[in-house]
């Protein structure tokens, strides 16, 4: 899986020599270590509830839903949506994004684990990811180029952003709930496509994109395609006004602690699993997503799951032993899944795209 060359890695957070604009000092400390990442600090559940009942209070009486939490049937969402029920007591409405990639496994977990807990399901096809997704691929099995692996997802970022948020606003939910952690905050997908920049500005990654289409005109073919590609850079971006109406609301980013070891056991009792095929519960409900980390890590050394421990180790939350560790267990694949993913959904040869990356 590694690249056959050895790379060197900090020795404080184990990120490569080949991540975006890191450096070493002669203890062989990276400059993301040296920078000393800010400690997470939490408001506290009380604050939550306040913040929240300060939100609904301003809302309208007779609404049928207090929030909405994008569900995907993964580890993470399933989880909120447990806590927004069972926790903060509000009345929730689930949204799927459907889509061609859900494990069977996770299309299980989305049904079950709501219906155990009461919660209503809105089903909402995602096309985007459907045909631009797999557009993507197939254009970047032509030149398999790990800035590129980012298109892989093409539409799943735009619907998150703003499929959810729509829906949510046209029938006056007041909140959004989303599970993400201080720790998932991944910068280099975009910032490979920066190429020899100095500074990863807007413009810099914006001329690395370009000229990355231009080396692989396949992308050029499928013009709705691009459109959404250039939808979910700019969502990466982020704009002023987000998060309002309906307000977005981060329990575990802003307020509470995610904790494994609590997290697991909940949703397990309610009957979750992974699916089968894979080998880690960690971002285990798309496998366009699982085909975008195998190539990250085939191409790069590293993928999500590394910038994710090495985000844990800065903060204190695991040491650099336990991360490796976890890293080995989790950030396996198996070929022969990676192979069936790319014949069944994508008509694309695996031998023939390691011909080329080889």
């Amino acid at each position: 899986m590694m690249p056959e060359k050895e790379i060197k890695r900090c020795t404080v957070c184990n990120l490569p020599s080949n991540y975006p604009g890191i450096t070493f000092d002669e203890k062989g400390v990276c400059s993301i270590c040296k920078k000393k990442e800010k400690q997470v600090q939490y408001k506290g559940i009380n604050q939550l509830k306040k913040d929240i009942k300060a939100i609904l209070d301003k809302s309208d009486k007779d609404r049928e839903y207090d929030c909405v939490v994008g569900y995907s049937g993964g580890r993470d969402s399933s989880y909120l949506l447990y806590f927004a029920k069972e926790v903060l007591k509000l009345k929730v409405l689930a949204i799927t994004l459907e889509h061609d990639f859900i494990p069977k496994q996770t299309r299980k977990n989305i049904e079950n684990l709501a219906w155990k807990l009461g919660v209503e399901i809105k089903f909402i096809k995602n096309d985007a990811l459907n045909k631009c997704g797999r557009q993507c691929v197939k254009a970047w099995s032509k030149n398999p180029d790990p800035a590129m692996c980012a298109t892989f997802c093409t539409g799943c970022r735009y619907g998150i952003k703003k499929i959810i948020p729509q829906y949510a606003r046209k029938h006056h939910i007041p909140i959004l709930l989303v599970g993400n952690t201080p720790y998932e905050k991944i910068n280099y997908r975009v910032n490979l496509l920066c190429c020899n920049a100095k500074k990863y500005t807007k413009g810099a990654k914006i001329k690395g994109y370009a000229k990355k289409l231009l080396q692989n005109p396949s992308y050029l073919l499928s013009p709705n395609s691009m459109h959404k590609q250039w939808l979910d850079f700019i969502s990466y971006e982020g704009k002023k006004g987000e998060n309002v109406n309906p307000t977005t609301i981060k329990p575990f980013y802003d307020y509470i602690e995610w904790k494994e070891e609590e997290v697991i056991p909940t949703i397990q009792k309610l009957g979750w699993k992974y699916d089968e095929s894979l080998n880690s519960s960690w971002r285990s409900d798309c496998f366009a997503n699982l085909l975008r980390q195998y190539y990250y890590k085939r191409l790069l050394g590293f993928n999500d799951l590394d910038v994710y421990y090495a985000r844990m180790i800065r903060n204190q939350k695991i040491s650099k032993e336990e991360a490796l560790k976890k890293i080995e267990e989790e950030g396996k694949y198996d070929d022969e899944v990676i192979k069936e993913i790319l014949q069944k959904y994508y008509d694309l040869d695996f031998d023939k795209i390691e011909e080329k990356i080889k």
